[in-house]
């Protein structure tokens, strides 16, 4: 959250190393004394001397750590923001399927007040890949035609219009969608009031139809009374849209605020999300202490938590629709509204909160969750005589069953099962609910403790450094923490449980560190030398499944101080927040080493207009493979990087997209334990500009400057040789690219992988890298349109190969379907009456495996029989009840090579009678299979012989027959 005016500065501050400069988007000074000082900034060292001096001490992660057994489990990461940043990205998934058969999922994130733009993106296929709407301006994807970029704020209702809303600091710019994303209807002047702050949206059904859209936000300094010194407070307010018979305004006008916080009060600092209560009660305004009126109807109630200008309460408003008009109790009111303020929890002396936003949810059966950042403050000072943090950053928990009357004793979320040991500092936790007391809740946390720092240091956020930062307090906690940071998840299916609530050891649910270093807070005094790459906050929300869906910020990348990229995970496994649906069994998500991409969606999309798909653009498989082949060797080892598309002309089609440059590009992460950047965002892209000859570079990311903002860019550093800039034209033509080993090298990887992999296709208006790095501000880069992209995978080196194997009658050897990209994983030979197939998985060296599982998709069947066979190098798995036409993963469970332990990923599909792998059985496979009747069995047409008995006859013609008119999804 940006949540003051905007100025851009440079702080040019004299080192005996040289000079260090600090870019920054920065909001001017508060008037607020205790809200986030949230801006978008950047640190940036010379390019000569940032090398030197990022890496920093080698620090301490376990990943070596087999799933707990019936722990929740996480799909691989995706990178959701491949154009805008993952600056606060919120996060909403739509309740109605999409002409996919899909859930689509929304994230937003802000550019900046001062660059006017803020960006949204949806996800049509569940979570694998994600674009701009179709509504965004192409480059630089500003979304509506209304100011903004300050905060953003989404939401869904309940027949899948979208709402957006981006702060201007005057006012907020309020839009809807009805078209998903491809127009929008919106206001510069979405609320009566001006100098307002960090919205909130919550929703009841259908707008448009009788239900309702609450907007919880500060108005800013009304009050004009004096808090502790400052001569300006917050208010918290709420909206209703839209007043009553103004209907079509719904979500671009709303009424008049009702103050839930007093106007001349200091009860308010920061407020977190606001929820709408499923369960509608009689429960009206308060008459007396505890006593509250009963209304003639019952409704439901919408509630915000905040916390109080000392920071040393926590408090939520409960509020409840009511006629639009005279200010009469539980009757009506020019908001639309009643409301009131209730006390969660009054922290204590020498207690402070703000890391940063307090968070709460509400089951289906209507009781209350809050979960809030608490530390001890004081007695020690720093140099200044500041209040400082004198412990660990920890999570506080607390629970109502009768609508926020009363609350449970706060608790302390015990982090020490993390595999990082206790995590002692843990900031912007998200909470989520679904059935009867189950919850999840997620955060960043990191088991380093706070650097106090000394009176020698130049610079630092600990309490004994003698330099004030530029900007806020040196008072320790989370701003002056040199940690690896991970999003982590712990959860409770007996989350109001009088006898005790017990939540799961935390999971990590980002797969590996996303960020490094400390991370600015209000409880850490708003630091000036503590990083604002990750914001303010992160988001969680429960999906159709009751599956965890988490958006976060991943800063690991050279202009990781900057901006870190947008991320979005899913849970696939393990226990969910809905009992019915419970254990989760999510397919799909974990791919390893390569993925297949559907055809046809490689477009141009902006401004509203979606065109044909781009056949040369249209990305059908990804892949990476390790070699030592040329143009590579065993002294000069190369990562293969393979890209196929439906049509490969380097021609640009103008007559849809005007911009003459093509990018055919994948991109990874390398999470460092000693980077001081946390880690690397290596790319490889081949280009074409106008048709010109194929040219391919490799570099890390960088940042390209929007106004006071930026955009996430892709810069080659250095060009390849023709030998390592392959390609084949036409049909299913394809992209190589040798990289050397040597060009991407990372400083103590966490671990062997290349992480969030993922293949992407661009247009732009120049090469991209026409604006090379700045030797100085580091920024650089150029703008591009996202045409189609890949799901993102893991490549794994131990991974060598993955078949589905047959025996056919007393032939000899087996014959296989290679399950792995850039094949097509279709086994179209019949498992028998039993649906049985053997999956066996080579790696690099020997192995030993814990156990498999199989992960059948939704409505398909396909369990593990008996433990895996372990020779060596291979894995045999036998599979059982696999039933037909579905796309699944066998994971292999507990893979040690003798010095790591890991989860690997086999995707398989199941079509019987595909004999041409073309995800479909039809008048072609027929063909094919009468073809090769009486004809011997070989590995040219083995796919014939559905039955695997050896023979190639009738009866295999009859099989594909029967299944004519099936297919995959």
């Amino acid at each position: 959250m940006k949540t003051h005016l905007r100025r851009a500065f440079a702080v040019i501050l004299i080192l005996s190393a040289g000079l260090l400069f600090a870019l920054g988007f920065q909001p001017s000074k508060s008037l607020r004394r205790n809200e986030p000082e949230l801006a978008f900034q950047k640190l940036k060292l010379n390019r000569a001397s940032k090398t030197k001096a990022r890496q920093t001490a080698n620090l301490s992660v376990n990943l070596n750590v087999p799933s707990p057994p019936n722990a929740p489990t996480f799909g691989h990461p995706i990178i959701a923001g491949i154009g805008g940043t993952g600056f606060e990205e919120s996060l909403r998934v739509d309740p109605t399927l999409n002409a996919n058969g899909e859930h689509t999922i929304y994230t937003s994130a802000p550019g900046s007040a001062s660059a006017d733009t803020s960006w949204v993106w949806h996800s049509l296929d569940g979570g694998k890949t994600f674009k701009w709407v179709v509504g965004a301006a192409p480059l630089e994807g500003k979304v509506t035609t209304c100011h903004g970029g300050g905060d953003s704020e989404i939401a869904v209702d309940s027949i899948g219009r979208l709402y957006f809303n981006d702060l201007t600091l005057a006012n907020f710019s309020t839009a809807r969608s009805d078209d998903s994303g491809a127009s929008f209807t919106c206001s510069n002047t979405g609320v009566p009031d001006s100098v307002v702050d960090r919205q909130w949206y919550a929703i009841d059904g259908d707008p448009l139809s009788g239900g309702s859209l609450y907007l919880a936000n500060d108005e800013i300094g009304p009050g004009n009374v004096n808090c502790n010194g400052q001569t300006a407070n917050n208010v918290l307010v709420m909206y209703r849209s839209p007043v009553t018979g103004l209907e079509p305004t719904a979500g671009v006008e709303f009424g008049p605020a009702n103050h839930i916080s007093p106007v001349n009060g200091c009860d308010e600092a920061i407020m977190g999300n606001n929820e709408v209560s499923p369960v509608a009660t009689t429960l009206g305004q308060p008459i007396s202490p505890g006593v509250y009126a009963t209304l003639p109807n019952p409704v439901k109630h919408i509630f915000v938590v905040h916390d109080n200008v000392d920071l040393n309460k926590i408090l939520v408003g409960r509020c409840f629709p009511v006629a639009f008009g005279a200010p009469v109790a539980n009757v009506s009111d020019p908001s639309g509204l009643n409301c009131t303020d209730l006390l969660v929890a009054d922290l204590g002396a020498g207690q402070k909160t703000g890391a940063n936003f307090p968070t709460l949810a509400i089951d289906n059966a209507g009781n209350l969750y809050a979960v809030w950042e608490q530390a001890p403050l004081g007695p020690a000072t720093n140099t200044l005589g500041d209040l400082a943090i004198t412990g660990d950053t920890v999570l506080k928990y607390s629970y109502s069953t009768d609508q926020g009357n009363t609350w449970s004793a706060p608790v302390t979320i015990d982090t020490s099962g993390s595999p990082d040991g206790v995590l002692h500092n843990n900031v912007f936790a998200w909470i989520s609910a679904g059935d009867d007391g189950r919850v999840n809740i997620v955060w960043y946390g990191t088991n380093a403790v706070a650097n106090e720092g000394g009176t020698f240091d130049f610079a630092g956020c600990g309490r004994n450094v003698l330099n004030p930062p530029p900007g806020g307090k040196n008072i320790n906690g989370p701003d002056a923490v040199d940690g690896l940071w991970s999003v982590w998840m712990v959860q409770s299916t007996n989350a109001h449980d009088p006898g005790g609530v017990t939540f799961t050891a935390p999971v990590r649910a980002s797969t590996h560190p996303v960020h490094r270093g400390g991370v600015m807070t209000i409880i850490g005094g708003q630091c000036g030398w503590a990083s604002r790459a990750l914001g303010d906050y992160l988001q969680l929300r429960t999906g159709p499944k009751g599956e965890a869906n988490i958006s976060y910020a991943d800063s690991n990348n050279v202009a990781g101080s900057l901006a870190g990229h947008a991320m979005y995970d899913r849970q696939n496994g393990g226990p969910g927040l809905y009992a019915g649906q419970s254990p989760l069994s999510i397919s799909g998500i974990t791919p390893f080493n390569g993925v297949l991409d559907p055809e046809g969606d490689g477009k141009y999309e902006a401004l509203g207009v979606s065109s044909a798909n781009m056949p040369q653009l249209d990305i059908l498989n990804s892949n990476i493979t390790r070699v030592t082949t040329a143009p590579c060797s065993a002294v000069v080892p190369c990562y293969k990087v393979f890209m196929q598309v439906s049509d490969l002309t380097l021609a640009p089609t103008l007559a849809q997209d005007a911009n003459p440059d093509l990018v055919w590009h994948t991109q990874w992460f390398v999470p460092s334990t000693s980077d001081g950047s946390g880690g690397k965002n290596f790319h490889v892209y081949a280009e074409s500009t106008n048709g010109g000859p194929l040219q391919c570079f490799v570099g890390e990311n960088d940042v390209q400057l929007v106004g006071g903002g930026g955009v996430l860019t892709y810069p080659g550093k250095t060009a390849l040789p023709a030998a390592n800039c392959q390609s084949t034209l036409g049909p299913r033509g394809n992209i190589t690219i040798y990289v050397p080993l040597s060009n991407v090298v990372e400083v103590n990887p966490v671990d062997t992988r290349l992480h969030e992999v993922t293949a992407s296709t661009m247009t732009l208006l120049e090469p991209a890298n026409t604006h090379q790095p700045d030797p100085v501000f580091g920024t650089g880069g150029s703008f591009f349109n996202l045409i189609d992209v890949a799901q993102g995978y893991v490549f794994d080196p131990i991974l060598v190969s993955a078949v589905s194997r047959k025996q056919h009658g007393t032939i000899t050897p087996p014959f296989d379907v290679d399950l792995m990209p850039p094949s097509s994983g279709i086994e179209c030979r019949s498992g028998g009456a039993n649906g049985d197939y053997d999956v066996v998985v080579t790696f690099a060296v020997p192995v030993t495996v814990s156990g498999a599982v199989a992960v059948p998709a939704t409505n398909g069947t396909a369990s593990v029989s008996g433990s895996p066979l372990v020779a060596s190098t291979q894995v045999t798995i036998h599979l059982t009840n696999v039933s037909n036409g579905q796309r699944f993963n066998v994971n292999v469970l507990g893979v040690n090579d003798g010095t790591t332990t890991r989860d690997v990923s086999v995707p398989m599909a199941v079509l019987i009678g595909d004999t041409n792998a073309d995800s479909s059985v039809d008048s072609g496979d027929i063909s094919q299979t009468k073809g090769q009747s009486g004809a011997p069995v070989t590995n040219a047409n083995f796919r014939e012989d559905i039955n695997a008995d050896g023979f190639l006859d009738s009866a295999d013609i009859a099989s594909v027959k029967s299944k004519s008119g099936t297919g995959l999804p």
